[in-house]
This record gives C-alpha cells, structure tokens and sequence, in this order.
C-alpha cells in the first residue's frame, strides 16, 4: 500500500453502502433466523431474500424496470414488507402512501410521480379500476389479495428469482408525499443513501437489538413503522404486523408474540395506555415484560401522559423527530433520557424533542436570516446526509426549502435549552399533525369553500386529549343561507381522507384579516392556544 507525503491514505472511497445491499446482507447475515411472523407460518430471512427476488423477477417480466415508481396501497402486513424490499433491492423507487386517503388524492400522487405500479388491497383495486383510463403511464396493477388488476401477487411469486443490477447511493430510492400549503401533495424523493443513512443513525439511537428481538408494526408500515423497520430488518430481528390497530388486541399480541420494539404514533401509544389501565389499574412498569422499546415520532407527548405511560411500560420509550423531506432522526430523547425520579416532578426535557443526532446539524434561524442565541426562539433549519434528494418534478418548490449550502428549512420553531434538548414549540408553516398524520388547513379550505353557503373559511388545529390537535373549522356563512355543521363535515368526507376532517365546526361574524384583507389564521388559532406553553399538539 502506498501513502502520501502525509502518512495518509488518499485513495477514493467505495461508494456509500445502499438500502439495497443492507437488505442483501440481512438474507445472507440471518439466513436461518426467522424474518416474518404470518397467520400461515414463519418466513426465514433466506425465505424472504427469495420471495423479494422472485417478485423482482415478476415485475421485470411484466416490463417494470429499474427507476420506475411503485405505489404501495396497503394496510399492515407480510405481504407489504416483501414488497417494500422488493422496490428497494430491485433498484425501482418505492412510494408507500396511507390507505386512508381518498381515491382524488391517490390519483394525483399516481400521476404527480408517473407510477408504473401499483400494489393494493381488493378494495382498492376496485376504486383504481374505476379511474384506470385517467392513468396512461400505470402500466401494472398488482391485486395483492384479490379484486380487479392486471396480475396478482402470487402470480409474481411464482417468477423465477432475479439477479439484478445493484442500484447506485445516488439513485432514487423512496418517494414520501407530503401536504403543501396549496394543498397538493409534494413528493420528497429519497435516495438509497438517504435511506441507508437514515438506518444508521436510527440504530445510533436506539437501545441494541439483540437475539430474539420481535417487532410488532401496528403504526402504519406507510408511515413511522415503514421508517423505523428497517433498521430491524438489517440487524435480523423478527417482525409481526397487524393490519388495524386496536389497543386491547395490541396488549394481547405483546404478550403472545413476546413482543420486544413497538413503534406508535403518539396517538396510539394514548389509547394503549389508557387500555393498559383499565385492565389493570394496580399496573405498574414491567407489566409486560418482554417489551423493552416503544418507539414514537410524530409529535411530543404531554409529559404527564407520558408518567403514566411509564408506569405501565416502564423504562422503554425512545422519541425520535424528523420530516419527510430530512427522515428520522434529526434528533432523539433516547431512552435513558426519559427516566426521572417521579418524586422530583415530571423533567422538562420530556417535553422536548431530544437532543441532536450527532450526525446531524442543526440551526435555529431568526427573522434577519441569522442564528439566534441560546435560549430564544428560530427556525428549525437542518442539514446531513438524510437530506432529500428534492420533490420529484418540482425544482422550484425544492430550492425554497433547501439553500445553496445545503440547509433545509423545517417550518417549525423550536429553541434549545441549557442541556442541548431541542424544544419544538410552533410551525412557521399552518400544518397541523393530528393523530401522526400532517395536514394543511389550505386543503380542508378549499373544499369546505365549495358550499354555496360559505362565505370565508379557515382551518385550524385546536388543542386535543386524544390526537394531540384536532381540526377545526371556523365559518362565515353567507348572508341570507343557512349552513350546519354536519355539511361542512361531509362535504370533507366525500372529498378527502377521513383523518383530514374537521372534528368541530364553529360559526363566527367575520374572521381576522390583515390590513390587506389576508386572513390571519395564526391570530385565530391562538385564541384556543392561550395559555399553554406549546403552542402544537402532542
């Protein structure tokens, strides 16, 4: 080996390891541990290497290839995991999106991203059939477990399994939409190092995973489970789904499975606490003992849920915050963090965010454009190696949130406190997460706003016991018409995904305005915020 003048090795690099060859390794690193927990059986890791090679197989010979993008429309299950890897191992662009959203909104993402795939659940191939002639470039539609399609998934298992080109770091690997302020869905496009990266420092934060670890994905595999799972695949943990998640048959599948990770929304992680105490109001931590890690994003949890979430679990919580556009974590109240004396009062840390992954930057910015001082209060702007590649298709919505120098601005406002937790205190954006799930008032507006009777509307999040904040909808009604408030609420239901209605309606005289007649929509949000330190939900 030949060194420099400097002692030093110069010579360039491999390139960065991709999400790809980390599933790879897990077939070949685990091949007798067992990968999937099904109704019908287990799936060894070498198992589930090969069903992923052979629904590539499947996919190449129906004309799919490397690049294109797959929808997955599913709820929890085996099936969407092999799936899941099989985009990411064949080099094609996974696009996991929530089955509870509306067929209007599911179009739109087909046709934002051009998919060529699609995989979905009966119900869903039999909406996707109604619209088929409004989307030219969806040239497969795969029927995971029966309804109209153009194959189904056993007919991709029965391919021969397919060698395939390894996709580069630098490929597209993931799209993950997300709201806008004018309401449509952006795609932040990952790539396989994002990803990859992502993993890594997840597994930098979380508690090791050892022999015989079990994961139990009740969180949507669209959402946080989807994020969170990888990084127990690639270190050979046993993984179980369930498609509906239901607090009492949550506890019960804990102890049946000896389930040790859980990853929840906070909303979840609500309701299983509050069915953990019903059984047993005398519970205390260890009460099932097997689980040593919940996993939980989204969004904070009120620090005295979050005692009372302690004394029935115990010691096991790990919080981590991120977007779709910079993936989990930007930063981490880890597990030890959130132990305390309960006889010293609940710590504030647990209201916070954690503190900075350590491979991650993380600036608070002010209103002139310059860090604000320890302490006060700025924009969230961040930077690293998770960092989207951009929106798929749209340049100038991607240069507004990242800058020349490779930060990314969050629109939440956060401040760190004198031990380094990041605090996240409000949105500079009017996004509202409700239940785990980010929505934008000006969507619900627009809808809301085609009742003849609607004069103005504004959307807000209001605070809520259960889902953290809850929508809002407060209404001018036109002079010389009526409206009620059940209207309101089912022309949203007819027009958009169930968690994206209003769960109150108010009807008020005018709305505040600026002086150029904008309406002020933080100025009435306040209003049902006063006098609460955060200003969002959780």
């Amino acid at each position: 080996m030949t060194f420099a003048a400097d002692g030093l090795d110069h010579r360039p690099r491999p390139t960065q390891l991709t999400m790809a060859e980390l599933h790879e390794r897990s077939y070949r690193d685990y091949a007798a541990r067992t990968a999937v927990r099904t109704a019908a059986g287990e799936w060894t890791y070498a198992e589930l290497g090969e069903r992923v090679h052979r629904i590539i197989g499947g996919l190449l010979a129906r004309g799919i290839r490397r690049g294109d993008r797959g929808i997955v429309l599913l709820d929890n299950g085996p099936e969407f995991l092999e799936i899941d890897q099989a985009l990411f191992v064949g080099g094609f662009v996974r696009c996991a999106v929530s089955v509870r959203l509306h067929l209007r909104e599911v179009v739109h993402i087909l046709t934002d991203c051009g998919a060529a795939a699609a995989f979905v659940s009966p119900a869903w191939a039999a909406a996707l059939a109604t619209v088929r002639a409004e989307l030219p470039e969806l040239r497969l539609v795969v029927a995971v477990d029966g309804g109209p399609g153009d194959t189904n998934l056993d007919a991709l298992l029965a391919a021969a399994p397919s060698a395939v080109e390894p996709p580069l770091a630098t490929d597209p690997a993931a799209i993950l939409y997300t709201s806008g302020t004018t309401g449509l869905p952006k795609g932040a496009t990952l790539s396989q190092a994002n990803w990859a990266t992502m993993v890594s420092n997840e597994l930098l934060e979380l508690p090791p995973v050892v022999d015989g670890d079990v994961v139990l994905h009740v969180a949507p595999l669209s959402h946080l489970s989807g994020y969170v799972g990888p990084s127990y695949f690639v270190r050979g943990a046993t993984h179980v789904t369930s498609a509906v998640f239901d607090a009492a048959e949550t506890l019960r599948l804990i102890d049946l499975h000896r389930v040790s990770i859980l990853p929840m929304v906070p909303t979840m992680l609500n309701m299983l606490v509050l069915a953990a105490e019903e059984i047993s109001a005398e519970e205390t931590g260890g009460g099932h003992p097997s689980l040593h890690t919940i996993v939980y994003a989204g969004s904070a949890i009120a620090p005295d849920r979050l005692a009372r979430a302690r004394r029935v679990f115990g010691d096991v919580f790990v919080q981590f915050y991120g977007l779709s556009e910079f993936p989990i974590p930007i930063a981490c109240l880890s597990r030890e963090d959130h132990r305390f004396d309960a006889a010293h009062g609940v710590p504030a840390r647990l209201a916070s965010a954690g503190r900075r992954s350590p491979f991650v930057e993380v600036s608070l910015i002010g209103d002139d454009g310059h860090e604000v001082p320890p302490g006060e209060i700025g924009e969230i702007t961040v930077r690293g190696e998770q960092l989207m590649m951009g929106y798929w298709g749209r340049p100038e919505a991607t240069a507004e949130m990242i800058d020349e120098h490779g930060w990314a601005r969050t629109g939440d406002l956060g401040r760190f406190d004198g031990e380094g937790y990041l605090h996240v205190v409000d949105r500079t954006k009017d996004m509202v997460v409700t239940g785990g799930f980010n929505v934008y008032p000006t969507e619900i507006e627009n809808v809301v706003s085609e009742l003849p009777a609607v004069a103005e509307v504004a959307v807000v999040g209001v605070p809520d016991e259960t889902w953290g904040e809850a929508l809002k909808a407060v209404v001018v009604v036109r002079a010389g018409h009526t409206l009620a408030a059940d209207e309101v609420i089912d022309v949203c239901r007819r027009n958009l995904a169930a968690y994206k209605k209003p769960r109150s309606v108010e009807f008020v005289a005018e709305l505040p305005k600026t002086g150029s007649g904008k309406i002020m929509r933080r100025r009435l949000r306040d209003t049902f915020w006063a006098g609460r330190e955060r200003q969002i939900g959780g």
